[in-house]
């Protein structure tokens, strides 16, 4: 069987393999902030935008708690200039 990969010696593990800039600020925000989400694309509906939302919302939550650092959000269907989407509260 042939093998296609090649072994590297001496390569580092990074300590943060999170280095990719975050879609969403979470990570910035103070209790009482919060960001407009509008659609990414022009048929997006506003539920699929709240889904989208909601699933990186939970994931970073999540994500603080095991480390031990609670925070919370919510959010609620939102128009702006007159595009509807989400906007995302931090409320702890």
């Amino acid at each position: 069987m042939s093998n296609d990969f090649e072994i590297d010696t001496g390569i580092a593990i990074p300590e943060d393999f999170h280095t990719a800039a975050r879609k969403y600020p979470f990570e910035d925000m103070n209790v009482g902030d919060s960001f407009f989400v509008g659609p990414n694309y022009e048929d997006e509906t506003q539920k699929q935008i709240g889904n989208r939302v909601a699933q990186a919302r939970q994931a970073y939550q999540k994500r603080r708690a095991k480390q031990g650092l609670e925070r919370s959000f919510t959010q609620r269907m939102w128009t702006d200039a007159e595009v509807r989407g989400y906007r995302v509260w931090r409320v702890k």
